[in-house]
C-alpha cells in the first residue's frame, strides 16, 4: 500500500513542478503584432474596450472573426480589403481577443450578443450588413433580431454545423470542466494552444492547401494568444460555453441572409439542409477549394459571392444605395 501512495505522490509532485514551470513562463508575454490596416478606434463598452478598424465607403459592414486561440479581427483583414471598396468596413476584435480588453469572468452566447448589439447600435449608428465567421456567425443572427431595421442583411461563413432539429443543450459536465480548465491545467493547455508549432499544424489543418504566409499568420495567432488573461474566453470555449445553435433566431430574421461553406471542411455534409429547413429562402453556396475558414484560403471568391448576392438582395429590398 505504500509503494503505490509512494508512486503518486510523486507523480503529484511531478506533475505541480511542471505546472509551476508553465506558470512561470506564462509571465513572458508577447507584444502584440501590429493591428489590421485601417483607421483604429475603441469602442468604451460596459465590460470592455473594443478595437476596431474602419476603412473605406459605402453603406456600413461589420465583420466578426470565429473564436479560437490567437483570434483577433486579423483574420478578417483580406475580406475587409476588397469590400472596402464598396462598404465602409468595420473590423473588431471581439472582447477577450486581440487588442480588446479581456474580462475575467465566464463568457456566454449573450456576452457577444450584446457587444455585437452595443457596437453597432452606439458606434456604427446606421444600417450595417453583418458578416460573422465560425463560432460566431451563429451569435449574428440573435444579435440581428436584436438590432431589429438597424441590420440591412447577414452573411454567415462556415456557421456551426447542427446535426438535427433539436437545439444544441448544455451539458452538466460543462461547469466541471470549466472549473478544472481555471486551474494550473488550463493555464498549461494555453501555453500548449498558442505556441507557434501549435498554430502552424492547426493553420495546415484547416486551411485547405498550404497557402503564403503561413508561419506569418502562425506568429500573429501566437502573439495574440500569449496576452495577459488570453485563458479566460479560451476556458469558456473549450467548455463548450459558447455553443450556440442560430436556427431558431435565423427563422424568425427578416433580413437577407447569406451562408457560405467551405466545400472541403463539411464535418456534417447535411448541415445545409438543417439551415434550408428553417428558412426556405436562404441562399447558399459552396466555395470550391476552401475548408474551415473560406474567407482565408479564397479571400477574393468569397468577397464576389457577398458582393453578388448584396446586390440582388438590395435591388429585392428596393434600397437605393448603389453598391
Amino acid at each position: 500500500m505504500g509503494a503505490p501512495r509512494k508512486l503518486l505522490g510523486g507523480v503529484a509532485v511531478l506533475g505541480m513542478a511542471v505546472l509551476s514551470a508553465a506558470g512561470l513562463r506564462r509571465d513572458r508575454r508577447t507584444d502584440l503584432p501590429p493591428p489590421p490596416t485601417g483607421v483604429p478606434g475603441r469602442y468604451p463598452w460596459r465590460h470592455a474596450d473594443i478595437f476596431f478598424t474602419r476603412s473605406g465607403e459605402g453603406p456600413n459592414a461589420l465583420l466578426l472573426h470565429d473564436l479560437y486561440s490567437g483570434a483577433s479581427g486579423h483574420e478578417m483583414s483580406p475580406l475587409a480589403s476588397r469590400l472596402c471598396d464598396r462598404f465602409t468596413v468595420y473590423t473588431i476584435d471581439l472582447p477577450g481577443f486581440g487588442r480588446s480588453s479581456r474580462p475575467r469572468m465566464r463568457y456566454g452566447p449573450d456576452f457577444f450578443f450584446e457587444a455585437i448589439v452595443e457596437f453597432i447600435r452606439h458606434q456604427i449608428d446606421g444600417p450595417t450588413l453583418v458578416i460573422g465567421a465560425g463560432v460566431t456567425a451563429g451569435f449574428v443572427p440573435e444579435a440581428a433580431l436584436r438590432l431589429g431595421n438597424s441590420v440591412r442583411g447577414i452573411v454567415l461563413i462556415a456557421p456551426p454545423e447542427p446535426e438535427g432539429p433539436r437545439v444544441i443543450e448544455t451539458a452538466t459536465w460543462r461547469p466541471l470542466l470549466y472549473q478544472l480548465l481555471r486551474s494550473p491545467i488550463g493555464t498549461t493547455a494555453v501555453r500548449w494552444s498558442s505556441s507557434r508549432g501549435r498554430r502552424r499544424a492547426v493553420l495546415a489543418r484547416d486551411l485547405a492547401a498550404e497557402a503564403e504566409g503561413v508561419d506569418d499568420r502562425a506568429e500573429v495567432l501566437h502573439r495574440n494568444a500569449r496576452q495577459k488573461a488570453a485563458g479566460w474566453p479560451l476556458w469558456s470555449l473549450w467548455a463548450g460555453d459558447l455553443a450556440w445553435d442560430p436556427r431558431a433566431a435565423l427563422s424568425r430574421l427578416g433580413a437577407p441572409a447569406l451562408v457560405l461553406w467551405g466545400a472541403e471542411a463539411r464535418v456534417n455534409a447535411a448541415a445545409p439542409d438543417t439551415y434550408h429547413a428553417v428558412r426556405p429562402d436562404l441562399t447558399q453556396d459552396v466555395i470550391p477549394g476552401t475548408a474551415r475558414w473560406p474567407h482565408v484560403d479564397d479571400d477574393e471568391t468569397v468577397s464576389e459571392r457577398i458582393l453578388e448576392w448584396w446586390e440582388t438582395a438590395t435591388r429585392a429590398g428596393g434600397h437605393e444605395e448603389p453598391v
